[in-house]
């Protein structure tokens, strides 16, 4: 079964909300590609035009700074799109950067793996890793200048299809 176009270009959209302080000389841009391996064995990524059911995406964010200074502390957070889980270990950013997640909807983030803890039925308390089907964001916090006249950031994240 596919995902009707407009579907993920809603998706998309609504991950482009999490861009939203990207305004003046600074730009951003979401990109959604569709990952797959071919009969070799190599990953293939190509543009999304839609998904299906168990598709893994990957969601590239590239911020531009047309401005004539640098930009200090950048902050990109990108809310997870509905119907889809994150996949572990997918983030990249091609600067350093602390590499954040949230379970509550984007109100706190914290580094991975989120952990927990539970009180059991005797009372006692067991220490419970969070899934990362539940994160519901993303964020990384850029330890590198958004340098002027054209610089770039770029931040990646998998996520599978329900």
């Amino acid at each position: 079964m596919h995902y009707p176009r407009f579907l993920l270009v809603l998706s998309v959209l609504f991950s482009m909300a999490g861009l939203a302080f990207a305004s003046g000389p600074v730009t951003g841009e979401i990109q959604a590609f569709i990952v797959s391996v071919d009969e070799d064995g190599k990953e293939v990524i190509l543009q999304a035009d839609e998904a299906e059911p168990g598709n893994v995406m990957e969601f590239r964010i590239v911020f531009t700074n047309n401005g004539d200074d640098d930009v200090r502390g950048v902050q990109v957070v990108d809310p997870i799109p509905q119907n889809t889980r994150f996949v572990p270990d997918s983030p990249q950013s091609d600067v350093p950067a602390d590499f954040e997640v949230s379970i509550d909807g984007g109100e706190s983030f914290e580094l991975e793996p989120v952990v927990r803890i539970e009180t059991q039925a005797d009372g006692s308390q067991k220490e419970v890793v969070i899934p990362p089907e539940q994160y519901t964001h993303v964020r990384w916090l850029a330890q590198q200048e958004l340098t002027s006249n054209g610089g770039q950031h770029q931040f990646t994240y998998r996520v599978t299809v329900d």
